[in-house]
């Protein structure tokens, strides 16, 4: 009966090993697009983290109005840095075929951006520019998010009699995980024999 012995050796290992921080499910943060300006109009500043999407919708139903957002990326005040970017010009709505199929590809009504470095955005505060184009007539209203990194701690387990109450973050000190874990494992390794011979 070896099996259940390693079984169980195995199943301890994992729980000590198992990540300390937990995950962010990505989610997107709607933002409604209408010839007033976003809604809602300021985003509050512990919303948003890294991985996070901004999902921008044209709710506008009129006629030859389009909308985009334009990031300030790199943070210098303007928009037309090489670093910097836009989301597709935005419709109220796409013209179908019988198929339900756009007959124009191009026509978007919605749009999601991800927050992160892979769009050149770094956390913090990024500066925002709303184009509203009326036909030939462009209007802008600047705005800004806020978003952090996706730091998620979790507090040590309870080992015995003693409670480790310091939180570790991605960059904080580690010292005192690695010396419970490599204590434990050898707590393991020297009751493995003892395990194996009594089956």
């Amino acid at each position: 009966m070896r099996i259940p012995a390693l079984a169980f050796t195995s199943f301890l290992l994992a729980s000590f090993v198992s990540p300390i921080a937990c995950a962010h499910e990505p989610k997107e943060y709607t933002i409604l697009l209408t010839h007033e300006g976003t809604t809602p109009q300021a985003i509050p500043d512990d919303v948003l983290v890294q991985t996070d999407f901004l999902f921008f919708v044209n709710v506008g139903d009129r006629e030859g109005v389009s909308h985009r957002i334009q990031f300030d990326a790199d943070g210098d005040g303007l928009f037309d840095g090489s670093d910097d970017f836009s989301s597709d010009w935005l419709s109220g709505s796409c013209d179908l075929d019988e198929n339900g199929s756009k007959l124009n590809e191009s026509c978007m009504v919605t749009e999601a951006i991800l927050l992160g470095p892979e769009n050149g955005l770094l956390p913090g505060t990024i500066q925002l520019r709303h184009q509203i184009m009326n036909h030939s007539l462009l209007s802008e209203v600047n705005f800004s998010v806020t978003f952090t990194e996706d730091l998620h701690n979790q507090p040590i387990p309870e080992l015995g009699p003693y409670k480790v109450s310091q939180e570790y973050s991605e960059n904080g000190n580690r010292d005192l995980l690695v010396v419970v874990l490599f204590t434990s494992l050898m707590g393991i390794l020297a009751i493995l024999p003892s395990l194996i011979t009594r089956h």
